[in-house]
């Protein structure tokens, strides 16, 4: 065989013996990233302002000993010291003529005084129960048909509590004497209109019972004269 035949057959063979061209990778097309739109966040409605506080009025402070509590009588009232009447007030020209009070059965007693005992709250509830009948009689008296009152109904309304009874001692009255075993009953008492709740008389008093000759019952009997007659002539006219 000619020498130039096998040149042609060796790059022949040689050709095929090569590994073809790989093909170039296709250049990377960039891919843009959009970010989705966010979800619409729901916009809270704003809140309706509260309403600001009312400002709490300051508790009138106690007096008499912490027994006269000037809440249990409600705003307007203004104490004057009495003789016949320890604690009073009146509403300024007020006129009892041609109203009926109703005497209201009185409130449990309150018992403001710390320390007292069976004995103290069975009197507090004894004179309790007693006491409007009291007040009811002188009132009708002093009032001489000028005013009326009523244990059933009426156009306003008396009503009260004792907030302090000390049963005391007959013993110690009998044999010490000088105040010693003094019984001692102190109440409120309020008159008012119920249709507007104002307050038109509040009185607190303290009645005592120093000595063997009397009790306090006796003491509750004498102070009711004196609280018709001072109301008839403050209120009835």
């Amino acid at each position: 065989m000619s020498r130039a035949v096998l040149l042609v057959l060796w790059s022949a063979l040689s050709l095929l013996a090569q590994e073809p061209p790989r093909a170039e990778p296709a250049p990377e097309v960039p891919v843009v990233k959009t970010a989705l739109p966010a979800a619409p966040q729901a916009v809270a409605a704003p809140a309706s302002e509260a309403p600001a506080p009312k400002p709490v009025a300051p508790k009138a402070p106690l007096q008499d000993d912490g027994l006269l509590d000037p809440a249990w009588f409600g705003e307007g009232v203004s104490f004057t010291k009495g003789d016949d009447v320890d604690y009073f007030w009146v509403k300024p020209g007020l006129n009892l003529a041609g109203h009926t009070l109703f005497m209201k059965p009185w409130e449990d007693p309150a018992m403001l005084r710390k320390g007292r005992d069976g004995k103290d709250n069975a009197k507090a509830t004894e004179i309790t129960d007693s006491f409007p009948g009291m007040l009811r009689g002188a009132l009708t008296g002093a009032f001489n048909g000028r005013a009326k009152v009523s244990r059933t109904e009426g156009d306003l309304t008396l009503v009260g509590r004792f907030v302090d009874a000390n049963a005391g001692s007959k013993a110690a009255k009998w044999l010490i004497g000088l105040g010693a075993g003094s019984e001692t009953a102190t109440w409120d008492l309020k008159i008012l209109d119920p249709k507007t709740g104002e307050i038109l008389v509040a009185v607190h008093h303290r009645a005592i019972s120093a000595t063997a000759m009397s009790n306090i019952q006796d003491k509750l009997v004498k102070w009711a004269d004196k609280f018709a007659t001072f109301i008839g002539t403050q209120a009835t006219r």
